[in-house]
């Protein structure tokens, strides 16, 4: 659309002719002058978004450079008439896009001449055309952008203690700055020398005009109050068509969006953190005091605290969110370029800002996950050494040991191990992440700036792009894709190479998370983890046997099996992509029949969602519909990483339920031997429903007791009317009486079964 207007309609004629002529000498009303000067350098500048019209600021060069000096003459101080300050800050942008579309006449030079094996550039329809300004043109235009710079950091130190100045200009010509050093690495001619001294002198104007300065604290102290993550307020939402979306600005009491509201320091600080992080990036010997001042600033590390903090925002999917998030990345950017810095404060930033990135902020989430999220150097040395005794007391051998695991997988045998390992887990989440390479690539001709490359300025329809269970991806995914190829009647029996290693490399990272980043995972509910874990069991049939798979699930299944996180279990919550846990349960029941071969650790996944408090159909689905599964429940009660009374309390009151824990037992489906948690179970719930003396159900009761007593199964009988109390401390699982209480004696006086209870009294006895 912008190259049809440039061409058919001349637009570039008539853009001219008001960005050309001083603003006074339009001849129009009050401000208005200002204002179409304004808007005509704004329109300019989009069309040199696309690469287009450059050639026409080259003609026109002398006398921007005027403009530009004219502009020197400006301040920031509030009582500046707004309209000169709006055209200055238009010609600042305009200035900055050449600065982007200069970038780009070396590249696409020789990719003309490479294209025509000539040493003569030759137009080709099928590339962009050479830009008709070079690196030669903006060169000059630094110092004189720099002076102004110098000019209005002073201005904003000593106007702040008594008023707060306009920004935006000053934003501008940061803005400017930082264009121009991300570009200048790759320009041909530029002295290395000179560019290193020139950016060592403008460091320490930043740092002894601005870092150290009252106003800059004050600027960022002004953080949190327009923070979009922290407000508790809702956007406003409107009904809006799709073909004219909408990015609401105002906020459900009417307000601003807190980021747009007037003395908003977010505009400016993205500005000066990415000129920050691109001189930081040129020069590697930068004094490290710059670092420091904006770093550990403490207002901002308040600040990134409650950003971290934060787990549930109304305002993350808002437009206006990537500002702030945008101002956390070149954060984090900074963060990597200086080890002073708090790594696992940064680091949570990190994984935190990972979660709210929007659509087209792609390339944002692959370089994060590139260079910062899995660097070892955001595990430092503290995190190594205060894990250790942190996980001591999470043993395997401590808690459970399962039989079918490695006899000392300990969670600190597998930490370093994950250190190691984080080249490969990196490349494990890039493969999964780095899928949609169109996007990706117009993702990164964005946010890069590169005009060249540009497809559409528009702002895509706003979406997260990253699930806050982002780290259980990869499990999903192959989850899917089995799911998928079962359907279409390609079962997978076993999986390649490179499978096991990607679910490694996914379980390991779990395990660090939730051991070293453990805030960060709290954003997860708990049902959430443990159903994404269960996919591992349902992908091949033999994925979860792999060892150091089986190492991982065993090691991630005693983390969670930890009070404070089995409370915080709930079933019947939401779970993303799940319609419905059942149903789900019930296919991981299907697979642990088909495949299990009697494993420990799958079936304490299996027994987790048996428990009291969860919905009685799980429970039933077990010993109902798929009572083979009791069958294979071979874990000793003393290896149950659970506590026994999640199962036992509170006493089962279903009817159905009691009669299959009495049908098991009677058919010998559930013994002691086989399977000896659903024997305790099983035991529990029958023995005290019959010794109830609620005075309910007596008829069902009594039929049950009837059938106890004509068991020919000694020891199960005797089980079930002397049961007394469950503990894991005996191989049994439970303790008995010798002699059954008076009430319970009372209760059995109704049946001819005295002779058999003296006999077992005696056998207690003995």
């Amino acid at each position: 659309m912008a190259a049809i207007l440039i061409s058919r309609y001349r637009l570039m004629e008539v853009i001219t002719r008001y960005t050309s002529a001083d603003p006074s000498s339009l001849q129009l009303p009050g401000d208005e002058a200002y204002y179409l000067s304004t808007e005509s350098f704004n329109t300019w500048t989009v069309c040199m978004g696309y690469g287009l019209a450059s050639e026409y600021f080259r003609d026109y060069y002398s006398l921007m450079v005027e403009k530009l000096q004219v502009i020197s003459s400006l301040s920031v101080s509030p009582s500046s008439p707004k309209a000169e300050l709006c055209y200055a800050v238009s010609v600042l942008c305009l200035l900055e896009s050449v600065v982007h579309v200069a970038a780009t006449n070396e590249e696409l030079t020789a990719k003309m001449t490479r294209s025509h094996g000539s040493d003569s550039p030759v137009e080709n329809s099928d590339s962009a055309p050479v830009p008709g300004v070079n690196w030669s043109h903006v060169s000059g235009l630094i110092q004189p952008v720099e002076i102004c710079l110098q000019k209005w950091l002073r201005e904003l130190v000593d106007i702040y203690p008594t008023q707060k100045p306009n920004l935006c200009l000053l934003t501008s010509a940061v803005k400017f700055v930082g264009s121009y050093y991300s570009k200048i690495q790759n320009q041909p001619g530029v002295n290395v020398v000179q560019c290193l001294e020139h950016i060592e002198v403008l460091s320490k104007t930043l740092s002894e005009s601005c870092l150290k300065s009252l106003a800059y604290q004050q600027i960022v102290r002004g953080l949190s109050i327009h923070s979009m993550v922290l407000s508790s307020n809702k956007p406003f939402t409107s009904e809006t068509t799709p073909s004219l979306p909408s990015h609401p600005s105002t906020l459900d009491t009417r307000e601003w969006c807190p980021i747009l509201q007037k003395d908003s320091p977010y505009s400016f600080l993205v500005a000066l953190y990415r000129l920050l992080y691109s001189i930081g990036k040129i020069h590697k010997g930068l004094d490290a005091k710059v670092f420091q001042l904006v770093l550990q600033n403490e207002d901002l590390i308040t600040y990134l605290r409650k950003v971290c903090s934060s787990i549930h925002s109304q305002m993350n999917q808002n437009y206006f969110s990537r500002f702030e998030n945008l101002l956390q990345y070149y954060l984090v950017k900074l963060a990597a370029l200086w080890a002073g810095c708090d790594s696992q404060l940064y680091h949570q930033v990190a994984l935190h800002l990972i979660t709210r990135l929007q659509t087209g902020d792609e390339h944002y989430v692959h370089d994060l996950l590139s260079t910062t999220v899995f660097n070892q150097e955001f595990f430092g040395v503290e995190d190594c050494e205060i894990i250790p005794s942190q996980v001591q007391a999470m043993r395997l051998t401590e808690h459970k040991e399962l039989t079918s695991a490695s006899s000392n997988v300990t969670q600190r045998d597998l930490l370093p191990s994950v250190h190691g390992s984080l080249p490969s887990i990196r490349a494990t989440y890039l493969q999964v992440f780095g899928k949609d390479i169109k996007a990706l690539h117009r993702s990164r001709e964005r946010c890069l700036q590169i005009p060249s490359e540009m497809d559409s300025l528009m702002s895509p329809t706003i979406d997260l792009l990253v699930p806050k269970d982002w780290v259980y991806l990869p499990l999903v995914e192959l989850y899917q894709t089995t799911t998928k190829m079962e359907l279409a009647g390609k079962p997978v029996n076993t999986l390649s190479s490179t499978a096991v290693s990607m679910v490694t490399n996914c379980l390991q990272w779990i395990s660090l998370m939730e051991n070293e980043r453990e805030l960060v995972m709290k954003t997860i509910t708990m049902a959430t983890k443990i159903s994404r874990l269960m996919c591992v069991f349902l992908s091949g049939n033999d994925l979860f046997l792999e060892a150091p798979v089986h190492h991982c699930l065993a090691s991630l299944f005693s983390t969670y099996c930890q009070p404070d996180r089995l409370d915080k279990i709930n079933l019947r919550e939401e779970i993303p992509g799940l319609t419905s846990f059942y149903d789900f349960y019930v296919s991981f029941l299907l697979q642990y029949e088909a495949v299990s071969f009697g494993d420990s650790l799958f079936g304490s996944f299996v027994l987790l969602p048996m428990q009291q408090r969860y919905d009685l159909k799980l429970r039933k689905a077990v010993w109902g519909e798929h009572a083979g599964t009791l069958r294979a429940m071979f874990i000793p009660v003393k290896e149950l990483m659970i506590p026994i009374k999640n199962f036992l309390e509170p006493e089962e009151t279903n009817l159905e339920l009691l009669r299959l824990y009495l049908q098991a037992l009677l058919s010998g489906t559930v013994t002691s031997k086989r399977c000896p948690i659903m024997y305790v179970i099983a035991v529990h719930h029958v023995n005290r429903f019959v010794y109830t003396q609620d005075g309910k159900h007596k008829k069902l009761r009594q039929m049950m007791m009837r059938q106890i007593c004509m068991m020919r199964n000694e020891e199960i009988k005797k089980h079930l009317l002397f049961y007394k109390l469950a503990t894991q401390e005996k191989d049994i699982g439970f303790d008995m009486y010798t002699d059954l209480p008076n009430v319970r004696q009372r209760l059995l006086e109704d049946f001819d079964i005295k002779d058999w209870i003296k006999k077992t009294r005696k056998a207690l006895q003995t």
